[in-house]
Parts: C-alpha cells; sequence; structure tokens
C-alpha cells in the first residue's frame, strides 16, 4: 500500500510541475508536450521492461532465467511507469480540450 502512495503522489507532483509551468509561461501547449513527452518515455519504459513492445507474449515469463528479485523489480518499475505515463495522458488529454 504504500509504494502505490508513492506512485501516486510522484505522478501527482509532475502534473502539478507541468500545470504550473503552462499557467506561469501561459503556454498550454508547453503543458501537453511535456505531458505527453513524459507518457510516451514511460510506457516505453513499461513495454521494454514488461516485455510486451519485443513479442506479442511476454519474454520474460520465463522463470528458468529469471531471479525473483529482479522480476520483483522490474514489476515495480513497470507499475510506476504505466501508472505516471497513464495519469500524464489522461492530463494532456484533458488540457488539450479545455484549450481547443
Amino acid at each position: 500500500m504504500v509504494e502505490i502512495k508513492k506512485i501516486i503522489i510522484s505522478s501527482f507532483i509532475i502534473m502539478c510541475v507541468s500545470i504550473v509551468l503552462g499557467k506561469v509561461l501561459s503556454n498550454w501547449v508547453l503543458s501537453i508536450k511535456i505531458c505527453g513527452s513524459i507518457a510516451l518515455v514511460c510506457f516505453g519504459l513499461a513495454g521494454t521492461l514488461n516485455g510486451s513492445s519485443i513479442r506479442k507474449n511476454r519474454f520474460r515469463s520465463f522463470t528458468s532465467i529469471d531471479k525473483e528479485d529482479d522480476k520483483m523489480a522490474r514489476n515495480k518499475i513497470t507499475n510506476f511507469a504505466m501508472v505516471v505515463g497513464s495519469t500524464n495522458t489522461i492530463l494532456a488529454i484533458i488540457i488539450f480540450f479545455l484549450i481547443k
């Protein structure tokens, strides 16, 4: 539960920084670009660590070559990247429709 709180708080901080930059600079397109870039990087990282960007199935599912500690660390990073990427995508879409 503590891990989820840390992920959500860090995602919220990134979103706040993007909103503040857009407001201070009066450039909401910059906020969309920041959120979109962060989302693309996070989705790319999660896809690579998950193995889904390599093949259709997860290539990391072979338990004979994976150590349990490595698998847990990869899953934590993947979950973090997916949450941050998803929230930034949602924020970019909301800003896009608000300024249009």
